[in-house]
Formats: C-alpha cells, structure tokens, sequence
C-alpha cells in the first residue's frame, strides 16, 4: 500500500472531522456552489483516501474548496495549482463554518432561494475577501472555476418574469422573518445575494408593472440591508450606501413609504454621533416622504424616533410631546393593513419608546412599567428588541439605587445578545456598564462583566 493518497486523510484528522463529516462537508459545498445535491457518503470518502477509487473532477473540485488547497496537493490526482498559504490569522475552519450556516440558511429559504444561486456563491467569496481568507484561496480560483467579479460576465442572462418577481418578494418576506433571530453576518449574505440579482433583472432590461415591482422589491431589501449593516454590524458606512441604494428604488417605484423609511432609518446614523440636529432633518424629510402616502403606523414610527433623539438631545418636555403624537397617530384610523417591512414598530415597540422618554426625563416608576411591559409582550422571536428593553430596564433600575437587580437584568440582556449578535443592543450593553464602574469590584458587576466577556 503506497501513501499516495494520505494527504487527504491527513487534512481530515488534522480539522478533527470524520469521514462522515467531510461527506456532509462536500454536499454543502455543492449545494451551495452548484446547488446540486450529492451522493456522496462515509464510504466514498473512504475509498478515496485508500486509493480504491478516484474522485470525479466535480468530487476534486468540491474537496479542494472543503480543505483549501487543490487536487493535486490532496493526492487525487488533477493538475497543481499553486495555493497561496500566507501567514493569515484565519481559523482553519471558518470557511466550513461560514459555509455550513449559508447553506443551512438558504434551506431555511426554501424553493425560491434558488434564484439567487447564480449570486450566492459570487457573495460568499467576497466575504471571504473581506476577511482576509481571499489569499489562502487565490490559488484555488482556477481550479474551481472562480473568477474575480471583474472580469466575469453576468450569470444571468434571461429577463426577469412575473414569476421571477413572486420569488424574490418571498424571499423578502423570508429575510424580514429571520431578522430576528438570525446572526447578521449570516443573513446579509443572501440579502446582498438577492439585491444583486434584482440589479441583474433590472440591467437586463424590464418595463410597466414588473419594472415597477423590482424596484419596489429592492427598495424593500435594501432597508433591511441597512438595518442589518447598521444596527447590527455596526457598518455605517455601508448602511449609507444601501439606505440610498433603497431611497433611489423607492422613487423609480413610486412607493413614498419606503422612501420614508429610508430616511428614517438613515436618521440613526448621526443620533448615534450625537448630531441630534442632523438626524431630526432626515426625519423631517422622512415625514415629507410619508404625507404623499399617509399611514398613521408609518407617521407614529417617525414620531417615536423624534422622541428618542430629543430625549437624548435633553429636550424632554419636546421628546414627551413626540411620544403624544406617536402614540394619536397609532390610534389613528385607515392604517394600511399589511406593511410586513415595518415589523420592527407596534404598540409594543412604541411603550419602549415612551419608556426611554420617560427614563431620561426622570420618571422611573413609569419608565419601569412601560419598559416591562414592553419586554413582556414582545414576541419570543424578537431576540435583539428584548435585549434593548432589557438594557434600558437595567439603566432604570439602577438609577432608582437597585444594582443588583439592575445588573441582572443587564445580564439577562447579554445572554440575548450571546444568542444573536445586535451592535444597537450591544451599545446600550456598553452605556449602562460605564454607569456601574464606580461599583467595578462588587459581585454584581463582575458577574456581568463575565457574561459581557462571553459575547
């Protein structure tokens, strides 16, 4: 027996897998780069690292992509390439690990995922760009076939159809559900997947109502590229560009709300610097956007915002006022029924708002009790908004003297965020731990620092 077929095995053993975890290895990586499904099992794999049998070139490939190397490297034969092994700090499995929670997530898309296939894999590779794995792969890009964005045509070629449209607007629906409880990093992938798709259709050419519906569907999912970029990376920069990206949609659609939305949302970017000022006039343009198209749920929403950046700004008796209004325009009469981009705003969402008025004007039994009532009719998927109210019920607890209780419910709010990464929740996290430094040494704190430590 020759060990001319060892490198694979020696891979296998030195990531920990068993052969069974590489065949499930190699049938995400063509599920996700061909969306193909495999037979691939134990036992192939193997007779493969015995020598009894030889891959296929479709096989060579995909393990190359599995271990990062090509198929001459691995003992199976094919042509060398030249991987490119820097001296990167890259986990060895972050790759699989990024790709495993893709594939996973595009099941969770069902049926309709399959049109962002020509995409997908084009957008997995360029986060790995992003961090820095590009080097370990440039090697690999013959081998598997991978040519850089720049010089590789359009995958599509066919124009959008009706049913093209059908799809993408459920998958909208689909990314607006996983929203909450989904890792950020891992849902933006498709979200930026599906935005180029729609701008494949859209350079292909569309007119009338189907023109009208792309726009629509990605002024939609560039709101909520945004939000994932902002609110929960911590990306503001890229924030800007799909808020605008979103506003420009909204307008070539005619949709005057998600227009206003992306203003609104855009407003967050300068409240978190304090430019109080700055944000006040996005939604001021926000509300303009709205008038064209009333919706009281849509106007409340504004309003709620408002209160919160005055409240910071120490206008109190104005930020008060705001949740008023917010709270009229709620009850207001001839709301449009289905709005399923805004379900990030209810009643619920709204006493949050009014709690945290409240807190910053000094009204603690009444912030208390909006808050907690806020964070018990939120919904159990709504992981990342009942970190917030957490975090501003802890801000309340111990401004009225109650520090343990205030740094359980801190904790309580870290172990939310442990579950799903949320940069907004994050950041109310870091506010109220600098409020609690001066009791740095006491058991409460350091039991909250150990939970803050695990995010």
């Amino acid at each position: 027996m020759t060990n001319a077929h060892l490198p694979l095995k020696a891979l296998r053993e030195q990531r920990g897998w068993t052969q069974h975890e590489v065949a499930e290895q190699v049938g995400r990586m063509a599920w996700l780069r061909r969306h193909e499904r495999v037979g691939v099992n134990a036992d192939m794999v193997a007779k493969w690292e015995r020598g009894e049998k030889k891959p296929s070139p479709l096989y060579r490939e995909l393990l190359s992509l599995v271990f990062e190397t090509d198929s001459h490297s691995l003992g199976l034969g094919g042509p060398a390439h030249a991987a490119a092994h820097g001296s990167e700090d890259l986990d060895g499995n972050s790759l699989i690990e990024m790709l495993g929670g893709a594939a996973s997530l595009l099941d969770q898309l069902g049926t309709a995922g399959a049109i962002l296939q020509p995409r997908m894999f084009d957008v997995w590779k360029d986060e790995l760009m992003q961090r820095r794995a590009l080097l370990k792969l440039m090697g690999l890009a013959t081998a598997a076939g991978v040519v850089p964005i720049a010089d590789r045509e359009l995958s599509r070629s066919a124009k959008a159809t009706p049913g093209d449209a059908d799809s993408l607007d459920h998958l909208t629906d689909r990314y607006q559900a996983l929203y909450h409880s989904t890792a950020p990093a891992l849902l933006m992938t498709p979200v930026v997947a599906h935005l180029e798709t729609v701008g494949d259709f859209l350079r292909l050419g569309a007119v009338g109502p189907l023109l009208r519906r792309l726009f629509a569907n990605q002024a939609r999912v560039a709101n909520l590229a945004g939000r994932l970029a902002f609110c929960d990376l911590n990306d503001s920069l890229a924030a800007r560009g799909y808020y605008n990206l979103a506003l420009e949609s909204a307008r070539e659609a005619g949709d005057h709300l998600q227009g206003a939305a992306a203003l609104a949302h855009m407003s967050f970017i300068p409240a978190a610097d304090r430019e109080y000022s700055a944000a006040l006039d996005y939604l001021k343009a926000a509300g303009q956007q709205a008038a064209k198209h009333p919706d009281g749920r849509v106007e409340s929403w504004l309003a709620a915002a408002e209160a919160e950046f005055r409240a910071n700004a120490g206008a109190h008796a104005a930020s008060l006022k705001a949740i008023d209004l917010a709270r009229d325009r709620l009850a207001k009469p001839g709301l449009i029924a289905d709005l399923p981009w805004l379900d990030f705003y209810d009643s619920t969402r709204l006493s949050g708002f009014a709690g945290y008025a409240l807190a910053r004007d000094g009204q603690l039994e009444a912030s208390k009790a909006s808050l907690m009532a806020a964070a018990e009719q939120l919904p159990r998927t709504a992981v990342k908004q009942k970190a917030v109210f957490l975090a501003d019920i802890a801000t309340v607890e111990l401004a009225g003297g109650e520090l343990d209780r205030a740094c359980a419910s801190a904790s309580e709010a870290a172990e939310s965020l442990r579950l799903v990464a949320y940069a907004h929740g994050a950041w109310r996290l870091r506010e109220f731990r600098r409020s609690v430094e001066p009791w740095a040494d006491s058991a409460p704190v350091r039991t909250l620092d150990e939970q803050l430590a695990m995010l």
